[in-house]
C-alpha cells in the first residue's frame, strides 16, 4: 500500500492523519480516495471495519469550500448511532480545518436545536432519512448548494424501509452532483438504487464476505439448552471488559442481561426498544469502561466503533451471513486484534457451513469452560461515571473537568478515565472507590468558575 501522502491529499488532512497515527490506507481507501477526488461517482462494497468512513470522508473534506456557509456535502446513514459516529470521525479528520462546521441531524435529537443551528448552516451534514425529510417538509433545510452526496450502509437504509425518504431527499438535491454509495452487500434493491442515483459509477469491491485476518475465531460447541450456562462460564473465564454479546431479539437481550446482573456480572442491554436517552447513556458507560459488557441486538452491529471493544460473542446466530459478518467486524478494526466467540449448537452448524464460515481458529467444548478459574467473576467495574450538567455550550472542555477533579476532589490525572463533553452535559469516568466523594466535592466546588449539578450515573 502507498502511504497517504501519495494520494494527493491536502497538507491539513495529512497532518490530521499523522496525529491519528494513520500512515497507510486500507484497500477501500486506496481505491476510493483517488476516484472521489476526481469527482467521479462510485459504488463501494467493503467489509465492516475496512475504513470506509475515511475513504469517503477525506476526499469529501478536501473538496469543501470553507468560505461558503451552506450545506455542500450530505452523508445519509440509517441510524442515529451511525450518524454520531460518522460526524465524530469527520471532525477528527477535519481537525486542521478550523473554519469547517460538521453537524448531525437525527431522530431523538431536539428539532428546534437543529433548526436554530441552520442560521449558520454546516458545510457537512450527516443525517438520517426521517429527520432530513422532516426538515425538507418544514422548509427549514436548504440543499441547493450540495455538490457531494454519500449513501452510507445503503443496504441497511433500504432494509429499514427508507426508500421513500431517500427518493424525496435525492429529488431535492441539484442534478449536478457527485454521489458515492457504500454497502456491505450488493442486493438487487441496492443495485436498483445505484442505477437510479449514480451517474456512470465505478464499482469497487474489497473482500466483501471475508472476516478480517486480525480476528481470532473461537467456536464453542454447545447443546441448545445449555446456552445460558455456557455464556456465563465464558464471560467468567475471559477478560470480559469490552465485550459485546449479540442476541437476535430484544426479549432475549433483556433476559440475558438480567441473568448476568443477578450473578454480579456488570452488563447492560442495548436494543431498539430502549428510549434514545437510555441508549446514549448505555453507550457512554460502555465507551468509558464503566460497563464492561453490552448485550445487544443487531441495532449495535452497524456503527459501533469503540477502541476498547475486544470481544464479540454470538450468543445466537442471525438468519444469514451478512449480520454475522457485521457483528464480528465490530472488533479487530483498523488493524487491531480482536476475538470472536460463536456458540454453535447442532442446528447452527449447518448455517455456518452454508455461509462458508465453519472454519475456526479453535474449537472448544462447552464443558471445558466451567473448569476455568473465574478470576474476574462478580467483580464490580473499576470505574463509575459522573454526570455533569454542563457542556460545550457552557464553554466546558475536558481539560476544565480534569482540572476541577484534581483541585476539588483531590484526584490525580492518571486516575481520571474517559471524558465526553456534549452540548449541555458531560460524562467522566472516575475510580469507583472515589466516585461518591468526587461527585460531592465537585457539586460543592466549581468548574471553570461556575457551579454545576454533579451526580453518579446508575
Amino acid at each position: 500500500m502507498p502511504p497517504f501522502k501519495d494520494l494527493k491529499l491536502s497538507p491539513a488532512l495529512l497532518q490530521s492523519l499523522q496525529e491519528l497515527n494513520y500512515t497507510t490506507p486500507t484497500s477501500i481507501q486506496e481505491e476510493a480516495i483517488p476516484l472521489l477526488l476526481q469527482g467521479r461517482d462510485m459504488a463501494g462494497q467493503a467489509e465492516t471495519g475496512s475504513g470506509k468512513t475515511a475513504a469517503f470522508g477525506l476526499p469529501l473534506l478536501q473538496r469543501i469550500n470553507p468560505e461558503l456557509q451552506q450545506v455542500q456535502a450530505l452523508v445519509l446513514v440509517p441510524t442515529r448511532e451511525l450518524a454520531v459516529q460518522v460526524r465524530q470521525v469527520l471532525k477528527q479528520l477535519a481537525k486542521q480545518l478550523p473554519q469547517l462546521k460538521i453537524s448531525a441531524f437525527y431522530g431523538g435529537h431536539a428539532f428546534s436545536q437543529e433548526r436554530a443551528s441552520l442560521a449558520h448552516p454546516p458545510q457537512v451534514l450527516v443525517g438520517t432519512p426521517g429527520r432530513l425529510t422532516d426538515h425538507l417538509s418544514r422548509q427549514t433545510l436548504d440543499l441547493s448548494s450540495v455538490s457531494q452526496v454519500i449513501l452510507d450502509e445503503a443496504d441497511k437504509l433500504l432494509e429499514m424501509g427508507f426508500q421513500e425518504e431517500l427518493d424525496k431527499i435525492l429529488d431535492a438535491l441539484p442534478r449536478q452532483r457527485q454521489t458515492a454509495l457504500f454497502s456491505a452487500t450488493m442486493s438487487e434493491p441496492v443495485k436498483k438504487l445505484i442505477a437510479n442515483s449514480l451517474q456512470n459509477p465505478t464499482f469497487i469491491t474489497t473482500s466483501a464476505n471475508a472476516i478480517p485476518d486480525q480476528l481470532r475465531l473461537i467456536g464453542i460447541k454447545v447443546d441448545h439448552n445449555e446456552r445460558k450456562t455456557t455464556i456465563v462460564n465464558l464471560l467468567q473465564s475471559i477478560q470480559h471488559a469490552g465485550t459485546v454479546v449479540f442476541c437476535n431479539t430484544r426479549a432475549a437481550a433483556d433476559e440475558l442481561t438480567a441473568q448476568l446482573q443477578d450473578l454480579g456480572i456488570a452488563a447492560k442491554a442495548l436494543h431498539g426498544g430502549m428510549e434514545q436517552p437510555d441508549r446514549d447513556k448505555t453507550m457512554t458507560l460502555f465507551r468509558n469502561g464503566t460497563t464492561p459488557i453490552l448485550v445487544a441486538t443487531d441495532l449495535a452491529a452497524r456503527g459501533l466503533d469503540i477502541d476498547k471493544l475486544k470481544n464479540i460473542v454470538h450468543y445466537e446466530l442471525p438468519d444469514d451471513a451478512a449480520p454475522y459478518l457485521h457483528r464480528s467486524g465490530r472488533t479487530g478494526r483498523a488493524g487491531k486484534s480482536g476475538t470472536v466467540y460463536t456458540l454453535v449448537s447442532s442446528r447452527d452448524e449447518q448455517k455456518l457451513r452454508d455461509w462458508g464460515l465453519m472454519q475456526m481458529d479453535e474449537w472448544l467444548a462447552a464443558a471445558t469452560l466451567s473448569k476455568k478459574t473465574a478470576s474476574k467473576a462478580g467483580q464490580a467495574p473499576v470505574f463509575t461515571t459522573l454526570y455533569i450538567a454542563g457542556g460545550r455550550k457552557d464553554k466546558i472542555s475536558p481539560g476544565d473537568i480534569v482540572g476541577a477533579l484534581i483541585a476539588e476532589a483531590g484526584l490525580t490525572a492518571d486516575q481520571i478515565g474517559k471524558i465526553e463533553v456534549l452540548d449541555r452535559n458531560s460524562f467522566v469516568a472516575v475510580p469507583q472507590q472515589q466516585a461518591e466523594h468526587a461527585a460531592a466535592q465537585l457539586s460543592n466546588g466549581k468548574i471553570k468558575g461556575r457551579k454545576y449539578k454533579v451526580s453518579l450515573v446508575r
